[in-house]
């Protein structure tokens, strides 16, 4: 073989050749594969097995903001290490402690949102436009298709 038609691999081959022959009939060895599991994944398993997934997950470290599940799993680190509640509760607890903080992971339990604005908001909105609002009369689509309708019939 010329030098200039050797692979690239070669020269690292020949520098470290491998233990065993590499052959497509060869048997891969027998060794047993650790489980890895920290104590933070077992947390992590069981809030997404109870509350789902919450959106998309960012996995940039550009963004300050951490997840739902960060902030549960540190609720949950902290009220563990606190020792004051009982092992089988402190999931329960640890939603609550969000949701003191506004994080509600059952929905069912969230406030009602409004679209509304408090009524103190509305005076100011009113009494500081130049104008006087009008207000829109509903639109049903039986309206708008003879309007169409009788559009086309000038047209002919």
């Amino acid at each position: 073989m010329k030098p200039q038609d050797k692979p690239l691999w070669y020269d690292v081959y020949e520098a470290f050749p491998p233990k065993h022959e590499p052959r497509f009939d060869r048997q891969p060895p027998e060794t047993k594969i650790r489980q890895i599991f920290y104590p933070e994944d077992v947390i992590r398993a069981n809030f997404y097995k109870k509350y789902g997934s919450y959106g998309t997950a960012q996995l940039l470290d550009s963004n300050p903001r951490p997840t739902v599940c960060q902030l549960f799993v540190k609720e949950y680190e902290r009220l563990q290490a606190d020792g004051s509640i009982p092992q089988d509760q402190i999931m329960q607890e640890s939603a609550l402690a969000l949701e003191a903080r506004g994080i509600y992971l059952d929905r069912s339990r969230a406030p009602l949102k409004t679209d509304t604005p408090p009524p103190e908001e509305v005076e100011e909105q009113v009494s500081s436009a130049d104008t006087p609002p009008q207000k829109m009369g509903k639109l049903r689509l039986v309206e708008i298709f003879k309007e169409s309708q009788e559009g086309k019939e000038e047209f002919k």
